[in-house]
Formats: structure tokens, sequence, C-alpha cells
């Protein structure tokens, strides 16, 4: 495990190869996600820059915006920052180590994650899928993974293969039609979100990551378990750290371009960027200055409905929904292709397209009667599976309170579907087309809960994201940029559209993992980041 220590008196002496001195470049960061802000963390924490010479470019108002839920008990909340499961790592503890604590003295931010996780956790998740039986809904035994012989051996042939082999192809190019049938196969499906049109080389990442502990996914860990939502426990504390050190945030700050050098292609030479209502200005680079690029972004193009509309899908066309972080890879990779290719993320929405909700609870009975239906209490699983759906339904129930202003008799539980285009089973019409409300309905009818009695104290915020799963399209080898582009001397690229290799994207782990090489990179560090797929704070304290 890391140090906890958040200083800088045992930080590695730089290799001499690449290193920039720290007092004498300014640093480009373009976004303020996860990725940007571990990004600046390190190069104060670990390079010694000065943070009045990390400058920060960001369009909303507040730095890690993008995962700030919006919404009150009164009018429902909508959970941004839900999604996938984090899985944090080695990589998310080795950030979190330097981080000092909001609220502790002399402690840090691993240090509160970890000892509310280790006295959070003290169940155990009892149900993962659900499934109609003639006596009403019955559990399903989460170890029956019913893989049978040709299917044991179908998974054999694809994880033999290399990435490069399997290149473009799709995991239905692999399997038979019984393997998308099984427990082991929705297991990783709703887990993680894949679709049977999604990338195979990616799969391929996940069996070997996850082939000795899939029926443990579903358990939380210890760093998984901050205080109240993925927001207030890790991003918040990131932020106010960097505020407090005094970093340039320039927030209402679009940035249009970025200019490769005309007498040398491996260095960009200045920054084109604007505040709302005002003309591009450029900023030049000097010959030290590095500038961080945070790639693509999952969230672009989100629309959320409510209670009673259903989110709007006419602004689902390409050229409306993408933010500036697709805009701007997008115009770097028809600069170069070692840029990476953009276009094969972000134009394919039918085939990375979730809808999630949030459900805004202001009486007890659906908690009672979930935790009684699955013997999980709140904050034990990381989802319990509607088998039966034909929209194939997720369900989230955090432990309680997921929000700082909720009060205590007000309860928050969230979910998404894997097939929000299929029709209903009681709701006739697409999950798409449903309002908060219907989708609601749908749920109660499939755990056969009393409808009317919860639905007249629920609130459900829906929100379709049509770029969700675009991490997991089929792929070639050089559609995912390297960390540091090859030959260039001053960029790098971060987020989780960039490669690096066996690991796996659906996780906070990944942009941290990757901004962490960044900025080692780029200032010539000698650090070697942990390669584990887990932490050792977790494996202590599973």
């Amino acid at each position: 495990m890391p140090s906890r220590k958040s200083s800088r008196s045992s930080l590695t002496q730089s290799t001499g190869r690449n290193h920039r001195p720290p007092d004498k470049l300014d640093v480009w960061i373009l976004g303020s996600g996860i990725a940007s802000l571990t990004a600046a963390v390190h190069l104060i924490q670990e390079a010694n820059v000065p943070a009045e010479k990390i400058h920060i470019l960001e369009k909303l108002a507040v730095a890690g915006g993008g995962t700030i839920s919006e919404g009150d008990p009164v009018n429902g909340y909508n959970y941004r920052a839900g999604g996938m499961p984090p899985f944090n790592g080695s990589a998310m503890e080795e950030l979190l180590s330097v981080v000092p604590s909001r609220t502790r003295k002399g402690k840090n931010a691993l240090d509160d994650i970890i000892e509310f996780g280790s006295h959070a956790l003290n169940w155990t998740s009892h149900t993962r899928l659900l499934t109609r039986r003639s006596h009403g809904l019955g559990c399903i035994d989460p170890h029956k993974i019913n893989l049978g012989l040709r299917d044991r051996i179908e998974l054999f042939m694809m994880v033999s293969k290399t990435e490069k082999a399997l290149g473009r192809t799709r995991i239905k190019d692999h399997f038979s039609e019984s393997f998308f049938k099984s427990n082991y196969w929705l297991t990783l499906a709703t887990t993680f979100g894949f679709q049977p049109w999604h990338s195979a080389a990616e799969l391929r990442r996940y069996i070997a990551c996850f082939m000795h502990d899939v029926h443990d996914i579903n358990f939380p860990r210890v760093l998984d378990c901050g205080r109240y939502n993925r927001h207030e426990a890790i991003v918040a504390p990131i932020a106010h750290f960097l505020t407090s050190q005094g970093v340039d945030f320039q927030f209402n700050t679009i940035v249009s371009d970025i200019v490769i050098d005309p007498r040398n292609e491996n260095r960009v030479s200045a920054i084109c960027a604007h505040r709302d209502g005002e003309r591009d200005h450029k900023i030049v680079l000097g010959p030290n200055d590095i500038v961080i690029v945070s790639v693509g972004s999952v969230m672009s193009g989100t629309t959320t409905g409510s209670n009673t509309k259903p989110p709007s899908l006419g602004l689902m066309e390409i050229d409306n929904d993408l933010d500036e972080n697709w805009l701007l890879w997008l115009e770097l990779s028809t600069k170069n292709p070692k840029f990476g290719n953009a276009y094969n993320f972000c134009t394919r929405m039918r085939e990375s397209r979730l809808e999630s909700f949030t459900v805004t609870l202001k009486d007890p009975e659906f908690f009672n009667r979930f935790c009684k239906l699955t013997d999980n209490q709140p904050g034990t699983a990381a989802f319990v599976t509607l088998k039966d759906s034909s929209w194939i339904i997720s369900l989230n129930i955090p432990q309680q309170p997921l929000f700082p202003d909720q009060p205590g008799d007000v309860q928050v539980l969230w979910g998404y579907a894997l097939c929000p285009e299929a029709e209903g089973d009681h709701v006739k019409k697409p999950m798409l087309s449903c309002s908060g409300e219907e989708i609601m309905t749908e749920i109660l009818h499939h755990l056969q809960f009393p409808v009317e009695t919860i639905l007249k104290n629920s609130i459900t915020i829906p929100c379709v994201v049509p770029r969700m799963t675009a991490t997991m399209l089929p792929r070639a080898c050089g559609d995912r940029p390297q960390v540091i582009p090859e030959g260039m001397a001053n960029l790098a690229l971060i987020g989780q559209f960039v490669d690096i290799p066996d690991e796996v994207v659906v996780s906070m782990d990944y942009g941290v993992r990757g901004a962490q090489m960044a900025v080692r990179r780029l200032m010539g560090l000698d650090i070697e980041g942990k390669k584990s797929k887990r932490s050792s704070a977790i494996s202590l304290l599973m």
C-alpha cells in the first residue's frame, strides 16, 4: 500500500529522461473530470509543479461538474454519477493517499473511505438475479452459471486469442446462442453493460481480470464505499484540495483547437480557447509547457426526462450533442491517425445507448419489501437484475443517505436498462418513450409490489445516455490512442478512450491510471504504478 502522507517529502526523483523543470513550465489541462483532477494532484504532489502553474480549462462552472447530481428530496434526485460500478483499485488508492481529508486534520481521503467502508460492509449480498417462478419471484443461485461444455470451449478459444487477432470482431462472432442464455453472460452483461455486438477484445480483458471472482463482482469493495455518493466521496475532496492549493481553474471556457507546431509535428504550439460570448484567443505554449487533454465522454448527449415526461430523443443527432471532449478529439484524429479514431466511438449511438433512472422514495415500503425479497441490505450489492424483464432492468439499492441533503425519511435508488428500445412487459411501449412514472410502474409489476401505494410516494427521473457503452464498441488496434501518442513531446491524452493495455475501462481506476501515466511520463518521473487489479487495502479488508 502506498504511503498515506499527503506531503512531498518522499517523492521519487526524476529520471533525467524527458525531465522538465517543474518551476519553469505551465501545464494546461483540458477538462475537469476525475482524470484531469488526478493529473493535477500528481503534478503537485509528485512532480512538485507549483499549483498556480497548473491551468484547468473547463466548459462548466464548477470542477468535476459532470458528476454532480441534480435535484432535491422534494422534486426527485438525478444521480449523474451512477452508471457502472467503479471497481476502484491500486491507482485510485495511490491518488487518494495524497489528497488530504476535507474534514479531519492529519488524515487523507483514502483514510476517510477505508474507515467508512470497513464499518459499512457488515452484510453479504445474497441475490444477484431474480426470475419468475410458479409461486412468485425467486432468487437464482449466483454460483449456477449454467455454461455448457460448448460454451466453455468457445470461451477458452476466445480468451486464447490476442487482441490484435480479435480485432474488430464482436462478441457474438465467437459464441453460440446458448452462451447468451447463461447466467454467466447475464451477470457480465448487466454488471458492465456488455451487448452481443460489443468488442470481443474488450470482453477478453474482463474475463482475464475477473475470471477467478466472477461470483464476487457483485460485492462492494472497500474503496467503492465512500460516504454518500461517488462525487462526494472522491471527486469533491480532490477538487477542494486543488482549489485550496491555488490551481488556476478557468471555468466557462471552451477550447476550440489544439494547434500542432507546423515546424515540428510532434509538439503542440498553442491552444485556442474562449469564454462564453467572447472570441477565441490563442494561448502560446512555452518550450517546457505541456498539454493534457481528456478525450471523449460517455455522458455526452445525455437527455433527462421527468416523472411525467420521457427524455427527449430529438436532440440525439451527432452534430448537435457532442461536447468539447469529442470535438477536440475528432479534430486531433483527423490531423493524424496516431491520435486514434474518434469516429469509431461517437457515431454509433444505437449500439452504445443505455437508459438509467433515479427513484426518490418518500415511504419505506419499497425498501422494506425489496430487502425482504432479496435478503440484501442496502449497499451490499452492486445490482439485482430482473432476468425476465424485456428491458433487462438492473437495480442498485445503495446505503442511505446517498446525498448530503437527503432527509432521513427519504430513500433513493437507481438502476438502468440494458435494452431500453424493447417494448415493456406491462407498459406496452419502449422504455425510451416512457416517463419516470411508467418506468416505475413496470418495475413494480415485475417485483409484484403494490403499484398504487408505492407509486404515489415516488418520483422517478429517467435519463438516456447515448454513449454510455461507447468504450466497448468493436475497435481495431490504433482506434484507441496511446496516453502519449507516438513521438509527441508535450501532449498526453487521458480519459476512458485511451488505451492502457490489459486494463478494463469500466472503472474510475482506468481514468486515474491513465492520468498518472501521463504525468509521470511527461515529467520524466521514475515511478511505476502498481499493476494489480485490486488494491492491497481491499484485499486486506475483504
